[in-house]
């Protein structure tokens, strides 16, 4: 019996070692939205004790918001962590930008599609529903807002908003301000990626 109750002792202690880390890792996440909300005012959505934070406001209009997504870690033991970014602003085209690496064994069944242009370097592609759109896209200006905002795992555009996500290995470094900042404008820019037509010169 005392063996029992020790080694519960010690798992209620693990358990509690592991929530008070959590609750740490995600007060520093807090105070780096803190920064975002000094630039762009909203607010920060934090329901309890280890509870993730989440980043709610307006960007140029565009309502915008930052959380924390996990999942089980498929190739491994422990869980990967996802910075998701949402912005409520309607782009010119449908379509999404898919990291290689991110997609794995995948990258192969999406390029038998034949809607798939590869991009900066092959590292990641770009699909779309309809190949005539590639025609039309701004591919220079593509690069540069994909150099920007890399490295991300997919950002899918549409008429109803964009939204990105990034893989996390270290989510107070990957929160702070100086690296979300230059994601919020990428974003900006990826909705008006077509060429202008003769018509709106």
């Amino acid at each position: 019996m005392i063996y029992a109750i020790i080694f519960l002792g010690i798992v209620l202690f693990a358990l509690g070692v592991l929530v008070l880390l959590r609750k740490f890792q995600y007060d520093v996440v807090h105070r780096n939205f803190l920064a975002l909300e000094d630039r762009y005012g909203g607010k920060i959505i934090r329901g309890g004790f280890a509870v993730r934070p989440r980043y709610v406001g307006e960007i140029e209009g565009n309502r915008f918001s930052v959380s924390i997504s996990t999942e089980k870690n498929k190739q491994g033991s422990g869980r990967i962590y996802y910075l998701s970014f949402f912005m409520q602003k309607a782009a010119d085209a449908n379509f999404t930008i898919m990291s290689v690496d991110w997609l794995g064994k995948n990258v192969e069944a999406h390029r038998k599609k034949g809607q798939v242009k590869p991009i900066f370097q092959g590292k990641y592609q770009v699909e779309a529903a309809q190949k005539e759109l590639f025609k039309k896209m701004d591919w220079p200006r593509m690069e540069e807002i994909v150099q920007q905002i890399h490295p991300f795992a997919y950002a899918l555009v549409s008429s109803r908003g964009i939204v990105l996500e990034r893989l996390s290995t270290n989510l107070a470094r990957d929160t702070e301000f100086e690296q979300i900042n230059p994601v919020i404008n990428g974003m900006l820019k990826l909705g008006h990626l077509l060429q202008p037509t003769e018509s709106s010169q």
